[in-house]
């Protein structure tokens, strides 16, 4: 759901629209990351107008800078204010190539990028992921879905935007393969190991039509969708979070969410000698340095075994 902007000036909410627009259908970013950005800049020309009394055209640096400062005494982690700064930054950049503001005028220029520490993710090892794997109970409708929900996850580093979105027509189970959509609507191939194959026609045969018996008439978007909900519809985001919290208890597993599973296939792949550009493409990386924190992992996990098991280390 886009922000209101009831508390901005229409000139700057116009700007705004502009801006978004170019998001949306020119950068072709996903309706999540756009409304990110909307929200972010509708804070910072809020605070503009409320608390300074400026607007966008005559901001200057140290107004970008104050509201950073705001967003700190409030509470926001560098992450939050990291991601502003970089939204109010591509904001004026649009206006500068578009002629609506001058070049010079653009007050993020001599801002620095707020310092994140550096968190390397949490990988799982193969024992770990396989107690986890195992713990739905295969005797129940729901039990079958989580077990062929967290087996696709893991054979095929999906996102969990991609795994609740997943329709029928992008299995090609026969084959082995799935098509996922990514960011920016962007496909890719991935080819399915055969335990994920299983559980996932397993799933398929019965279980769902079950899970699915109240979908037409209540929830009938949902009846292409691969993985529901007892009620018939899609899962979401937030189910399927609660859902590996819920199985990582139970196999006595700390720090687990969706995204670690997608570590763990790219961080295991590398470990047994995939090539970079193919865990790159598998993961639907557009650059191949978000995928190069992988290597890191791999080979802090090989020293650590090293250290472990060598008998001289």
């Amino acid at each position: 759901m886009a922000p209101d902007h009831g508390d901005l000036t229409r000139a700057s909410s116009s700007a705004l629209d502009e801006f978004t627009q170019y998001l949306r259908f020119e950068r072709n970013l996903s309706p999540a990351t756009v409304v990110s950005y909307e929200t972010d800049l509708v804070q910072y020309l809020s605070f503009l107008r409320e608390e300074l009394g400026r607007n966008y055209r005559s901001a200057r640096r140290r107004d970008v800078i104050a509201f950073l400062e705001r967003r700190m005494d409030g509470g926001a982690a560098p992450s939050t204010r990291a991601r502003q700064l970089s939204a109010i930054r591509r904001f004026y950049r649009f206006l500068g190539e578009e002629k609506i503001l001058d070049d010079e005028t653009d007050p993020t220029e001599l801002i620095e990028s707020v310092k994140l520490p550096f968190h390397y993710p949490t990988v799982l090892t193969v024992e770990e992921v396989t107690r986890l794997i195992e713990k739905p109970d295969k005797d129940t409708p729901e039990g079958v879905r989580d077990r062929a929900l967290l087996e696709f996850m893991y054979a095929s580093g999906a996102r969990v935007s991609e795994v609740c979105t997943l329709d029928l027509q992008s299995l090609y189970l026969g084959e082995g393969l799935v098509k996922l959509r990514g960011k920016g609507s962007k496909e890719r191939l991935v080819p399915l190991v055969e335990p994920a194959v299983d559980w996932l026609e397993f799933y398929l045969s019965a279980p769902r039509a079950t899970l699915l018996r109240s979908a037409s008439r209540l929830y009938p978007d949902s009846r292409n969708r691969v993985f529901v909900s007892r009620q018939g519809r899609g899962l979401t985001r937030q189910a399927v979070w609660k859902l590996i919290k819920k199985y990582a208890l139970l196999a006595n597993i700390d720090d687990v969410h969706p995204h670690v599973l997608r570590h763990c296939f790219a961080t295991h792949l590398l470990v047994n000698g995939a090539d970079l550009r193919i865990v790159q493409a598998l993961l639907g990386h557009a650059d191949i340095a978000t995928t190069q924190i992988y290597t890191h992992l791999s080979r802090r996990d090989l020293l650590d075994s090293w250290r472990k098991h060598h008998p001289r280390a």
